[in-house]
């Protein structure tokens, strides 16, 4: 075997294990079991392509406003509450703030006093305000409160107004939601809104556990900005955030739409030469210092000794951030499969049948030259997959449908490459010349037909959303995939084999 045929073939090898390993974990398991090491589950904790809602089902995530309010606003409000209680002449309480759930925010406040009647006579005086006003840095923040007895104690929940936010606000966090977790189209998750209870019902295909879902999710923080640990503004207007460098350095570049562009404009003028600190609710991701002001709403963060990884992380945690209203967990479901197991079943029989009929087409016209066909498409299929598993892909009954037609039109490379070596052939060339000038007339019209296709791609993946997206990123990989396979793995099967038997190569095409 020639030595650039050798190193060819073993890379189509070395590509052809790697993918069967990657999309069949099992085989990982079993090589560590005959080498006596742990078991394993192999890449991506056992589940390299996650099955869609009607083939697994998924976990359901119930998000709801989240209008719990910040430690600092909190403290506020427990000093005017306690001066409240002053008045009524009982003994000072102690004060613990009530219910931390999931993020530094807070339920409310506990008032707990020394004696017995002294919580009932505070409720019964009625001096405690069910609404109260904070301002922070020219926004008033518009609370509720609401009361209850607990033997000498009283429990007093504090949230924020929802007239405080846009009446829109869960539309917009739904929209970016559906963006953050379907960038690529290819995680088909159902995102509804529900405007009767109030919440965002996401629905996650093939995810088990909660911290894979939590994973997807990102965040569902707010993204805030601070000066002296008190929120100043949100990032609910924040258009960009993308990491890059600047000068050999490290940074973040941010860009504000034109109201967040204004206020931003208004505190580094205000605040030149001050920390102002980017938070995600109560997480600080970030403390930069104002150098400058910031008149037209973009400007850079300079991520001092971090790693380009490290500021897009970052980036994507800003973008994350912008949503409009925090949101919170209320639930988190066990989703049953959509579609009957039987269904399931018979459509992949189906799928199998439509598939081995291709194979024994090719084996039936083309003899051996089909079979190296076959074994270029098997590859082909097993490469789709592994993009699959690698963009974390999610493959529905659909996905499954258009996976075993797109082999089916990947079979024409070949169809077209063999017929214009037989073509070759018949006009007198030699075996060698005969292939390499069927490649290259076959090169060209290939090419040209899926350049046409591609370019439909680019422009549904560009300017499509959700799943038409998706689709145009399935369609570009099938369509690059199926050139490489029909134009480089063939070729090298077919070059091996005349390298072994030209005369016998001869024979499969009539000659």
């Amino acid at each position: 075997m020639r030595a650039d045929l050798r190193w060819r073939f073993w890379a189509i090898v070395i590509l052809a294990v790697i993918s069967l390993v990657i999309i069949y974990p099992p085989l990982v398991a079993k090589v560590q079991q005959a080498f006596g090491t742990a078991d394993a589950k192999g890449f991506f904790n056992g589940q390299p392509i996650r099955q869609g809602l009607d083939l697994k089902g998924g976990l359901e995530i119930i998000l709801g406003p989240d209008y719990r309010v910040s430690t600092d606003v909190l403290d506020e409000v427990g000093t005017v509450l306690a001066e409240k209680i002053e008045r009524v002449r009982v003994s000072p309480p102690r004060i613990q703030k009530l219910g931390l759930l999931e993020i530094d925010k807070y339920e409310g406040l506990r008032f707990i006093f020394a004696d017995t009647g002294e919580a009932e006579r505070v409720l019964a005086t009625g001096v405690l305000p069910e609404t109260l006003n904070v301002e922070r840095e020219g926004n008033t923040l518009h609370l509720e409160l609401r009361y209850q007895q607990v033997g000498q104690e009283i429990e007093a929940t504090v949230t924020q107004s929802p007239r405080d936010f846009p009446e829109d606000a869960l539309e917009r966090a739904k929209i970016i939601l559906a963006d953050r977790i379907n960038r690529l189209g290819l995680s088909e998750p159902d995102i509804r809104l529900d405007k009767e209870h109030g919440r965002i019902v996401v629905q996650l295909p093939g995810v088990t556990s909660e911290k894979e879902a939590q994973e997807i999710l990102q965040r569902t923080g707010r993204l805030n900005f601070r000066i002296d640990g008190k929120p100043v503004m949100y990032g609910d207007d924040l258009k960009t955030a993308r990491a890059g460098y600047d000068n050999g350095q490290v940074v973040i570049f941010f860009e504000f739409g034109r109201e967040g562009a204004t206020r931003f404009r208004y505190l580094t003028q205000k605040y030149k030469g001050q920390y102002m600190a980017i938070h995600l609710d109560e997480e600080e991701l970030m403390n930069p210092i104002i150098e400058e002001p910031i008149l037209d709403g973009k400007g850079v963060i300079r991520m001092g000794r971090a790693t380009i990884e490290e500021a897009k992380r970052y980036a994507v945690l800003m973008q994350a951030g912008a949503l409009p209203i925090s949101l919170r967990n209320l639930a988190i479901n066990q989703v049953a499969p959509t579609l009957g197991k039987e269904i399931v079943r018979q459509s992949l029989i189906a799928g199998v049948a439509g598939i081995v009929l291709v194979i024994f087409f090719m084996v039936l016209f083309y003899g051996l030259m089909g079979v190296l066909a076959d074994l270029a498409l098997v590859l082909y299929a097993a490469l789709v997959l592994l993009s699959m598993a690698l963009l974390r892909g999610v493959l529905t009954l659909t996905g499954v449908a258009g996976l075993i037609l797109s082999i089916g039109m990947a079979v024409d490379a070949n169809i077209i490459i063999f017929e214009r070596i037989k073509d070759e052939i018949r006009l007198g060339k030699r075996v060698r010349p005969a292939v390499a000038a069927g490649f290259s007339r076959a090169f060209w019209t290939i090419f040209d037909s899926n350049l046409t296709t591609i370019i439909i791609a680019l422009v549904l993946l560009f300017f499509g959303y959700g799943a038409v997206r998706g689709f145009a990123v399935t369609l570009s990989i099938g369509i690059l995939v199926s050139m490489f396979t029909a134009l480089f793995v063939t070729r090298v099967f077919l070059e091996m084999l005349i390298d072994r038997d030209p005369d016998r190569f001869l024979s499969h095409f009539g000659a």
